[in-house]
């Protein structure tokens, strides 16, 4: 576009060249028409195209010139630029000493046809600029300083107007209502730009989008090199003609690429802009996705550009109840011409967080969270995927803290999507447990057993994939530990899983202090679908979970009993959950039967106890048989090792017997 504007900005000035100074000869109509179409053959003889220009009007008295119905075909016969007016007023005594003085100029009414289907293809204009690259090569190579002095044309400005501005590149299309320009003293250039718009269409997987991008009023004022850039009433558009990603799903967040509809303002103070290089300071930046709901209140930060590498420093980024701030950020920018993938990487990001902000965008789930927590987290990544280090998260009074590091990777496919964080540690302090979950609009079952466990220390896993997520790790609670690992299967519908323990307070964490320790397995398998629990709700009623648990007690103790080897199933219809536990023995069978309707109220359980007589399987007797030989096997090599004990304490005694009466006494020998 810069190049196009350069183009025919020469082409509008050539023109006034060659119609001012031939009309300056004589002031009269008709022979500015004679020198009109004079000067409109050459030019269409010099680009082998079609120019024409209705009528020009020049005003030695008023020194104006007013060119009307500029119009140049390209070389397959479209009308690439056409200009309705052109109004010039320009002093004429510094022309004598080859100056171009323009006091005020205005162009209104330009429409331009640019096609330049490849980027290693010639653009239609090309030839206008070969036409005068001609006139350049022919001209002789050494010419004197003096000449070039004579000969170079001084041209200044004091003010700028263009209106009406329709520009259409391929299949982008750029508006234009209104362009001030004006050059004040120490030349400061000031240029004021109304309702500027661009419409481009771009192609994904799922079938072209519809862009619109919208600047009310952009101001540009630059005063020694120095430019500050104030965008307002910036309105960004994307249609995709697809319904938005979240309709009829409730539970999914608002943010949709393919429908953007964000307002916003921009202001930006240019240091320095140069071919391959900016840098610059943006100081105010706000916008809002009306049709998701992210609100940025606030980025402040440093640019750099250079080599085709973004470097941010001093980073403030505010949403309306967060704050997050980090030292630098280096951002590789993507192109596709020097295969240059995007890449980017953050110092420690710091701030605080309110989990609400990003509610409606990105998970609805979190719409009553408002509970303020710090955040640390190293981030960087590529299109593919995203990292994030030394995770660090914390409420304000330290009751909760998270350590973890983890990845996102399969961006470009949802069924590739994969979320994987290893919490190296969590802590859990007093009632924090209940303040979390409570900010979740969700049924929360069994609170008071969860306050029960008292603090929990937490280290494992958790991976979010394409309609599941699975847990694992290790609970250090006051009740005991817990192994677990667990599944959410939102394609069925089903969260079932895993848990084990060496050593738990079932008891004191159930409110029911009959039972014990217990060291046991249990797998465990629960309903999750609305659709399901709505029609057994209809039909019972409840307010239990429903599924089903089976466990394998390996010691456990009630009351004043010990028991060991429990088998255990328990079944939750939604309204009722009971269950059963056995103890197998040899010949009898303890039997335990129970109910409940109510986490909440675990001691008005009812238990039922029992007993069950069996004969003895045939495995049992084998094992029976083999006992009572390894008895019997034991009792009699116990007795021999008895016997033969015995024989020699009489063997011993009696060589001691017969020693004595060999050897004389002392008396004796005396």
């Amino acid at each position: 576009m810069k190049t196009f504007l350069k183009l025919f900005g020469g082409l509008i000035a050539t023109c006034i060249v060659l119609v001012v100074g031939t009309v300056l000869v004589l002031d009269t109509d008709a022979f500015q028409n004679k020198l009109l179409n004079y000067a409109t053959s050459m030019l269409s003889e010099k680009l082998q195209t079609r120019v024409e220009i209705d009528s020009v009007s020049i005003g030695l008295f008023s020194q104006d010139v007013n060119l009307y119905g500029l119009d140049v075909e390209d070389l397959q016969h479209r009308k690439m630029f056409q200009l309705d007016r052109l109004s010039v007023n320009v002093k004429l005594l510094p022309l004598l000493h080859n100056e171009v003085c323009i006091t005020d100029a205005s162009i209104d009414g330009v429409r331009a046809l640019i096609y330049k289907p490849k980027p290693d293809s010639a653009a239609n204009y090309q030839f206008v600029i070969d036409a005068f690259r001609k006139d350049t090569l022919s001209r002789p190579k050494e010419v004197s300083k003096e000449d070039k002095a004579k000969k170079k044309l001084m041209l200044s400005l004091s003010q700028l107007s263009i209106s009406h501005v329709d520009v259409t590149y391929n299949d982008q299309a750029y508006t234009l209502l209104n362009v001030m320009c004006q050059i004040g003293k120490n030349d400061r250039l000031s240029a004021t730009i109304t309702d500027l718009q661009r419409t481009w269409v771009s192609r994904t997987k799922k079938g072209p989008v519809d862009n619109k991008l919208r600047v009310g009023r952009l101001l540009v004022v630059e005063t020694n090199g120095h430019r500050r850039v104030q965008a307002d009433s910036v309105h960004f558009v994307t249609d995709n003609h697809l319904p938005r990603k979240n309709v009829g799903k409730p539970k999914r967040g608002a943010f949709d690429a393919g429908h953007f509809d964000i307002v916003g303002r921009l202001t930006a103070d240019i240091q320095s802009i140069q071919k391959d290089s900016i840098v610059a300071t943006i100081t105010q930046c706000q916008a809002l996705d009306r049709g998701s709901g992210l609100t940025l209140k606030s980025l402040k930060t440093k640019v750099l550009v250079s080599g085709g590498v973004a470097y941010l420093s001093d980073i403030d980024i505010q949403l309306p109840n967060t704050q997050l701030k980090f030292a630098k950020a280096t951002v590789q920018l993507p192109s596709k011409k020097l295969e240059r993938p995007l890449e980017f990487a953050t110092s420690p990001i710091s701030g605080r967080v309110i989990l609400k902000d990003i509610a409606r965008p990105f998970a609805p789930v979190l719409s009553n969270f408002t509970i303020p927590l710090s955040l640390r987290v190293d981030f960087s990544g590529d299109a593919e995927q995203l990292k994030f280090q030394n995770v660090g998260v914390s409420t304000e009074d330290r009751k909760l803290t998270i350590s973890a590091n983890g990845a996102i990777t399969g961006l470009k496919d949802k069924h590739q999507l994969n979320v994987r964080f290893h919490v190296s540690k969590m802590t859990a302090k007093g009632g924090v447990k209940e303040r979390i979950i409570s900010q979740f609009p969700v049924k929360k079952f069994m609170m008071k057993q969860l306050h029960n466990l008292g603090t929990i220390h937490y280290t494992g896993d958790f991976s979010v994939l394409w309609k599941k997520e699975t847990f694992q790790g290790l609970l250090n609670t006051e009740g005991g530990n817990i192994n677990f690992n667990f599944s959410l299967d939102e394609l069925n519908k089903y969260v079932y899983g895993t848990t084990r323990t060496d050593s738990f307070m079932l008891g004191k964490v159930m409110g029911m202090p009959d039972i014990g320790k217990i060291a046991c397995k249990a797998d465990f398998k629960f309903d999750i679908s609305k659709p399901r629990t709505a029609k057994m709700r209809q039909l019972k009623g409840g307010k239990l979970p429903i599924g089903q648990v089976d466990a394998e007690v390996y010691e456990g103790k009630y009351k004043k009993v010990k028991v060991h080897d429990i088998e255990a199933h328990m079944k939750s219809d939604g309204a009722v959950a009971e269950g059963n536990l056995v103890m197998k023995g040899g010949r009898v069978d303890l039997l335990c039967s129970f109910s409940f309707t109510n986490t909440n109220e675990m001691h008005k359980t009812k238990i039922k106890p029992g007993i069950r007589f069996h004969k003895l399987s045939e495995e049992k007797k084998a094992e029976r048989a083999e006992r009572k030989a390894a008895k019997k096997a034991a009792k009699a090599e116990a007795k021999a090792e008895k016997k033969a004990a015995k024989a020699e304490a009489k063997a011993a005694k009696k060589a001691q017997k017969d020693a004595s009466k060999i050897t004389p006494s002392a008396n004796s020998v005396e």
